[in-house]
């Protein structure tokens, strides 16, 4: 009972942020631009505890790393790209003030790509997919056997 009062709150607080947010800033672009930087900054809040709990030197941390890597650098994008909007750049300053916003989401699919290969390797490593039809199988033969002697 306490997580679904829990969850009902939750719900209820992003939902009245939500609305905060709309409601203050003229600009939807500008107000999906908060909204994405929130949810950015939970994001990077969430992925930093889930780092903490796991063993250093594991791949899956380095993995998780990476992702954190990634979340900073398009929260990086989303900050850059509502002050952008929010200043009017494009139109006081000159196009070129976007550009940075686009490096952040550059460095943030190089980082994707190089984990990307990480697992990869990380997976003709361990070559489960050759494996995969025999496993299949296995479980296949452990269910009809299971429901074989249950009905028995």
């Amino acid at each position: 009972m306490k997580k679904e009062i829990g969850i009902i709150i939750a719900f209820l607080a992003i939902t009245a942020g939500l609305i905060s947010i709309f409601r203050l800033a003229v600009d939807t672009e500008i107000a999906i631009g908060f909204v994405t930087i929130s949810f950015g900054i939970l994001a990077i809040i969430w992925t930093s505890m889930a780092i903490s709990s796991l063993s250093k030197g594991s791949s899956l941390r380095r993995h998780i790393i990476n992702f954190l890597l990634c979340l900073v650098f398009v929260l990086l994008f989303s900050i850059w790209h509502t002050i952008s909007k929010l200043f009017a750049w494009r139109q006081t300053i000159n196009e070129a003030m976007l550009y940075p916003g686009y490096i952040f989401l550059i460095f943030a699919f190089l980082i994707f790509v190089m984990t990307a290969y990480q697992i990869l390797l990380m997976g003709k490593e361990f070559g489960f997919g050759n494996k995969t039809k025999e496993i299949k199988e296995i479980m296949g033969k452990r269910k009809r056997s299971k429901s074989k002697k249950a009905a028995d």
